[in-house]
């Protein structure tokens, strides 16, 4: 039983008629969706980020309308009552998603894109998968739109490999990427398009320079992610010309081994978390920002906390204040803290800096050696060593590092070999 759309026109401050429309699933889920309709021959389906829709993205895709592609824009959050977050959508059945592309194919006639942002690109790649399985015309479909996928079971800890998604390597349409180079994605960007080209789809990947992950909706934005947000319409149409080349999204699926899985949540996120294994800290060495080079094998004897960041990353920069009361409290009884800042320039942290006081070293990792040498994914990531330099705790996302339980967490650590 095929899912209905029912559309009812109306005038928004979009430069234009809009319609607001409902799609009504056969398990009786009713999502829906806002659509900017447009002359042109393109449709995208534009699938909310984790964290919902804003003003900035709405008027994006004015934007996309006003140059002539029609976007759909449904809500899954609304639909469900989902509240946003990181992980808000991973429970969304993707046969929603295909159903809704069945809708704007059969109704429009038009040539469809699919757009989707960090981890509900998986659910795009899944959704656009199941629907092969069931569609006979795939071909309409003419790809992907991707910006800063996040395509791993979870977020690994400091020194892990990476789990991809099932999805990640069985998907074969055409995908465009639009990474930003201020995000801790960007330096894991080459796997990911590995991973990708592993089920025979054909990937581009557009490098966006000095704008950060969401930089087109959030509500604070730097005059370069402002400047980068004007030029996205013409890139995007550029991306479409470039996937509508290749003819459109194969009619049979790519081969998945097993069922594809979303992200898992992150139990205890909110504390440290044991680290899984056992394992010896990498080498360190790198120049501190106002001091000599640090080496970590001459910290051997402290417990070291290490945190990889960057100022661009607004988490990290939360959770500094934290890090820095930790720091006073527990430093007499043998911690030291290494804060090393990635892809940045000296420039850039001393500016940065200038009235915040940090009494612990921050270590330059400019060309990002030591993230890949660490197995860093994301920011902030924060390792905890023991004072033989075993890895001992780790963990991905900021939090209250001056909290109890933290200090109690970290207390057997400084407790065991202090006296010698």
């Amino acid at each position: 039983m095929r899912c209905l759309l029912a559309l009812a026109l109306f005038f928004a401050g979009y430069g234009g008629s809009t319609a607001e429309g409902r799609v009504v699933t056969v398990l009786g889920d009713e999502i829906p969706v806002e659509i900017l309709p447009a002359a042109g021959e393109r449709l995208l389906v534009w699938l909310p980020s984790e964290f919902g829709s804003t003003p900035r993205r709405r008027a994006l895709a004015g934007r996309m309308a006003a140059e002539g592609v029609e976007v759909w824009s449904p809500d899954l959050h609304g639909a469900w009552f989902l509240p946003v977050g990181r992980y808000s959508l991973n429970d969304v059945d993707p046969g929603v998603i295909g159903q809704l592309l069945t809708d704007a194919v059969d109704s429009t006639r038009k040539q469809v894109f699919l757009m989707a942002e960090g981890r509900t690109v998986a659910l795009a790649l899944g959704a656009v998968r199941e629907w092969q399985q069931t569609t006979p015309d795939t071909q309409r479909l003419a790809g992907l739109l991707a910006f800063s996928p996040r395509l791993f079971v979870s977020t690994p800890q400091g020194g892990e490999a990476a789990e991809y998604l099932p999805i990640a390597g069985a998907s074969n349409l055409p995908i465009y990427i639009l990474q930003p180079e201020d995000a801790s994605g960007f330096w894991r960007i080459a796997d990911d398009v590995r991973q990708l080209e592993k089920g025979g789809s054909s990937v581009f990947l557009h490098r966006l320079p000095k704008v950060s992950d969401g930089f087109h909706a959030r509500g604070e934005f730097s005059e370069a992610e402002e400047a980068m947000t004007r030029r996205l319409p013409g890139i995007l149409l550029e991306a479409m010309r470039q996937l509508a080349a290749y003819g459109g999204t194969p009619t049979e699926p790519a081969v998945l081994p097993g069922e594809p899985r979303m992200p898992e949540r992150p139990a205890g996120s909110s504390l440290l978390r044991p680290y899984a294994q056992e394992r010896v800290a990498p080498a360190l060495r790198l120049p501190s920002l106002r001091g000599p080079v640090v080496d970590l094998a001459e910290l051997r004897g402290k417990v070291v906390l290490i945190n990889f960041w960057a100022t661009w990353c607004p988490p990290c920069v939360e959770e500094i204040p934290s890090l820095q009361r930790l720091y006073r409290h527990l430093w007499p009884q043998g911690l030291e803290i290494l804060a090393v800042d990635v892809g940045e320039s000296v420039e850039t942290m001393e500016a940065f800096l200038k009235d915040k006081p940090i009494a612990f070293p921050v270590l330059m990792d400019e060309a990002g050696d030591a993230l890949r040498r660490w197995g860093v994914y994301a920011f902030p990531t924060t390792l905890v060593l023991d004072r033989t330099q075993r890895i001992r705790y780790a963990v991905f996302g900021a939090f209250d590092w001056s909290s109890p339980e933290v200090i109690e967490a970290l207390q057997p650590l400084l407790e065991a070999g202090s006296g010698g």
